[in-house]
């Protein structure tokens, strides 16, 4: 009894004297949470000295570098194939480092057999980045954007020097090995992860004001980058050759990634919600809630489907099918056409690139800033004045198409370089067919949803990446099969596509309700 006392007595005055008098204002810690890792690391060392402008500005400067990576690489890779096919086909074994006379490549088998490598390459990187997109973008909302896109650029560069090394070394591997450099996408989930990533950073670092500027600048840097880089291209090819821009392409990489250092994590944790959220003590319940991520995103999914209840919704989505092959008809396929059609080298090719880059830069920010203005008038004519800005957006988007099917049908039937470059120049006109159908495609859901809505969109975007390729390497192998301006077909199918998927805007209508209001359900406006 008496050592019992003595127990209790001294239990009491440890608890008295060794226990702070505000107990709940600094409660201890759990003893078994990590003091470092990948996570906490990522998630609670967010710079505040950083501006959204100071972010945004790097932002436009490491997009700029990327897409000058895809443009050094483009064409030189064009040439190298097919100096490799070339070599195959009048059974030239020995590798000199010298390429073999372009217009000895200009063979219908080898310009066919060229394209379809091209274009299986391109349908499974699309097929690879689609199934990779999903696991990496819950691992950068987890983690953070930083890593996820520095891993995202190694796994670009994976990409990259995988093909260069099977090209290099023709005479021990098969030309059809630079498909698996496609499992080099697997880290990080290729394009679409990279593009999510800044857009979601750009988002983050921005308020309502300024995100859409911050997101016109990003695409004008971009856009300078991808279709500016290949004159710089052809002319390092016409003094250097082929291989010199290819290395040069991954050194841009890692200056990209190095770059992309100098960029605060903009990763926003709600820490006031978590405040009242016990944390797991036990290490396995917390990865089992790992676990369900995967199916709470599916579930998520099939809760989005609910927002495609507008048919002027579905026909917007379905008009996006067609934008994706115009993009790859105006790339490196395009490159292939003319230096075949029109007998020059394709070194020479990335000028006419240029030609087209400088004139969607000049529609974008002169030609439709202008348009815009006039139509919205009160001076302007009746029938092509608009009553609002949404109905101006849907006039402009349906002309666009009709000046992107007259030159995509020029490019197609022009006998000269010259009327080509014409048509291009009436593509460039109605290049902002697809940048209007997504400031369309916002009117019908509320700003809640507009996340789910465009993910949406990349993934028909997606679709249309797998078919594009082939559906124009199958009218290039018929058309050069048919023969004289047959050679065009590729373009009179693609003028045909775009056609039939545009004309689909002939059907939309505008909501009559915008702005959300009381009156909306499920996050869609009342039409």
């Amino acid at each position: 009894m008496t050592g019992s006392d003595e127990r209790h007595r001294r239990n009491s005055n440890e608890f008295t004297e060794s226990s702070p008098l505000l107990p709940e204002e600094r409660p201890r810690r759990p003893s078994h949470r990590p003091t470092l890792s990948v996570t906490s690391i990522t998630s609670v060392h967010v710079p505040k000295v950083h501006s959204g402008r100071t972010i945004v500005n790097l932002l436009c400067v490491i997009s700029f570098i990327v897409s000058c990576s895809n443009g050094f690489t483009v064409i030189p890779e064009t040439r190298i194939l097919e100096d490799v096919v070339c070599r195959k086909y009048y059974g030239l074994t020995e590798s000199t480092g010298v390429p073999i006379d372009e217009q000895l490549c200009k063979e219908n088998a080898i310009q066919e057999k060229v394209a379809f490598i091209i274009a299986i390459q391109s349908s499974v990187d699309a097929i690879v980045g689609f199934l990779a997109a999903l696991p990496w973008g819950l691992a950068a909302d987890r983690i953070g954007r930083k890593p996820v896109f520095v891993l995202n650029l190694l796994g670009i560069l994976i990409n990259i020097s995988w093909s260069m090394v099977v090209l290099y070394f023709h005479t021990v591997f098969p030309t059809e090995l630079i498909w698996l450099g496609s499992a080099g996408l697997l880290v990080g989930g290729g394009n679409a992860v990279l593009t999510g990533i800044i857009l979601s950073m750009t988002s983050d670092a921005t308020n309502e004001e300024e995100r859409a500027v911050a997101f016109m600048r990003l695409h004008v840097a971009s856009l300078c980058g991808t279709l500016g880089s290949p004159a710089v291209a052809s002319a390092m090819m016409e003094k250097l050759g082929p291989w010199p821009p290819v290395w040069a392409a991954n050194f841009v990489v890692i200056i990209g990634a190095i770059a992309f250092l100098f960029v605060p994590e903009t990763l926003k944790h709600r820490h006031t919600q978590d405040e009242n959220v016990p944390e797991p003590e036990d290490p396995e319940a917390e990865n089992v809630g790992l676990k369900s991520k995967a199916s709470h995103v599916i579930a998520r999914f099939k809760e989005s489907l609910s927002i495609l209840s507008s048919a002027s919704l579905i026909l917007l989505l379905l008009a996006c099918l067609g934008t994706t092959p115009v993009l790859y008809g105006t790339y490196q396929f395009m490159a292939q056409f003319i230096s075949k059609r029109y007998h020059i080298k394709l070194s020479q090719t990335g000028y006419v690139q240029t030609i087209y880059g400088v004139a969607q830069v000049v529609q974008a920010l002169i030609v439709l800033p202008w348009i815009a203005r006039y139509v919205m008038k009160s001076t302007t004519p009746a029938r092509l004045r608009a009553s609002d800005e949404h109905h101006r957006d849907l006039s402009i988007a349906r002309w666009s198409l009709g000046f992107l099917v007259l030159g995509i049908f020029v490019l197609g039937i022009s006998p000269t370089l010259a009327g080509f470059i014409f048509g291009l120049i009436l593509m460039a006109i109605g290049s902002c067919f697809s940048s209007l159908i997504r400031s369309l495609l916002s009117l019908y859901v509320d700003p809640e949803h507009r996340s789910r809505l465009f993910s949406m969109v990349g993934m028909v975007e997606v679709i249309g990446s797998i078919y594009a390729q082939p559906f124009l390497a199958g009218l290039f192998a018929l058309g050069m099969n048919l023969g004289d301006g047959w050679i065009g077909l590729p373009y009179f199918g693609l003028s045909i596509l775009v056609t039939v998927t545009g004309s689909l805007l002939f059907f939309v209508r505008v909501p009559k309700e915008v702005n959300p209001s009381p009156d909306h359900e499920n996050g869609r406006p009342q039409e």
